[in-house]
């Protein structure tokens, strides 16, 4: 009777050891399959890729002059820039947006800009946007003037770091000239000539270098 027990737990004793065993391995293998898996899942969660970028950039050409622009990237393939800028006669005010398709090393954009200048001497601004250099004395001061233009840029760097960009693209401008009788008595040598405020329009080739870094 002893000697029947014995060999019945042995018997069922060599199956429970086998069954341990092959639980072990199959539970053994299933958590080497989610090792990968879960690593990975970290990785991603340590790393959280968000669109949102905040930075500066830094640029130079015309009719902006040079400029000083806080930029916001609520997503990839759009940017709002707005800042400062000078052409060395006056200071200026500027915003505007880009649209990016494409996150690569090398992308395209296209850019809508609009700005104005504060008031400043018209005789000097009139040449600096490559109008006929007027013969006169005759100070006209207080006029300012605003634009607004479009262009495709091209644009090389790391799209989430930073950037370097060249734009061309055609701007539009105008002005008014409220005490113009002044300069058109002085122009053509009639002290009897009168005018109403002056209104002028300008179109005009644009182009600009400037360079982008996201700091946040």
């Amino acid at each position: 009777m002893i000697r029947r027990v014995a060999f019945v737990l042995s018997r069922h004793g060599a199956v429970l050891a086998c069954l341990l065993a092959l639980g072990t391995h199959m539970e053994a293998r299933a958590q080497d399959s989610s090792a990968p898996a879960s690593a990975e899942t970290q990785a991603e969660t340590s790393n959280p890729s968000s669109p949102f970028k905040l930075g500066a950039m830094l640029d130079v050409g015309a009719p902006d002059g040079i400029g000083v622009s806080a930029v916001v990237r609520p997503a990839r393939w759009l940017r709002i820039n707005g800042g400062v800028t000078t052409n060395t006669l006056s200071l200026g005010v500027r915003g505007g947006i880009s649209l990016i398709p494409l996150t690569a090393i090398v992308s395209p954009s296209i850019n809508l800009d609009v700005g104005h200048y504060f008031n400043t001497n018209y005789n000097k601004l009139i040449d600096r946007l490559g109008g006929i250099p007027l013969k006169t004395t005759v100070p006209i001061d207080d006029v300012g003037y605003n634009y607004g233009g479009a262009s495709l840029g091209l644009e090389i760097g790391k799209p989430e770091r930073f950037s370097v960009y060249l734009r061309v693209g055609l701007a539009h401008g105008s002005m008014v000239i409220q005490d113009a009788e002044k300069l058109l008595q002085d122009v053509t040598g009639d002290p009897d000539v009168t005018a109403k405020p002056l209104n002028l329009r300008f179109t005009t080739p644009t182009a600009k270098l400037g360079f982008l870094l996201y700091f946040l």
